[in-house]
């Protein structure tokens, strides 16, 4: 009984053996150099060539001309074909927010966006939820000389049409804008 164990452990194991010689290179595929926003255009810089064991109908190994992503793309990740394509019906909006953001919040993240007025002498008003898992297009952080940093921050984020007037509203009213991730 041990014995034919073990020569079926043998076996087994030359079987992976061999599945793992290749006579044939690892095909090379596309891997994000940096975080790509949702609606970003792409261009050879944008990416590297690495060599993996993959499926050539999921993932590009050549970039299309005149290609842009409808999903946001995070560095060191393969482009999927799924990823391709445009999203015309947003907009871009940026916003000042009045406190610094969470580290965690990058390129591609999705972000909540609260609004609290300015108190017209009777307490505080209430916080408003404006804009709810919007894609962060981009960053503009303060280079560490300004005094006030959190004034310097910029924050570009995707809008849909339907909630550009209240994301105006809030800048514009010069109230309390925080901007915290959405899960």
């Amino acid at each position: 009984m041990l014995v034919v164990l073990a020569l079926a452990l043998l076996a087994a194991t030359l079987a992976m053996l061999f599945s793992m010689y290749r006579t044939e290179p690892l095909k090379e595929f596309l891997v994000a150099k940096r975080d790509l926003p949702s609606g970003a255009r792409l261009s050879a810089t944008d990416f590297e060539r690495m060599p993996v064991d993959l499926d050539e109908r999921v993932y590009l190994r050549e970039l299309l001309p005149d290609t842009s992503i409808a999903q946001s793309l995070r560095r060191g990740e393969l482009l999927p074909f799924s990823a391709l394509g445009s999203l015309d019906s947003r907009q871009a909006l940026v916003l000042l927010p009045t406190q610094p953001i969470a580290e965690a919040i990058r390129v591609g993240s999705r972000v909540d966006v609260w609004f609290v007025a300015k108190s017209a002498g009777q307490g505080a008003s209430v916080p408003q939820r404006v804009g709810t898992a919007l894609e962060v297009l981009s960053i503009s952080r303060p280079n560490g000389d300004s005094t006030f940093a959190a004034d310097a921050l910029r924050l570009e984020v995707a809008v849909s049409p339907t909630d550009l007037p209240a994301l105006m509203l809030a800048s514009a009213d010069g109230g309390f804008i925080g901007v915290v991730g959405n899960r």
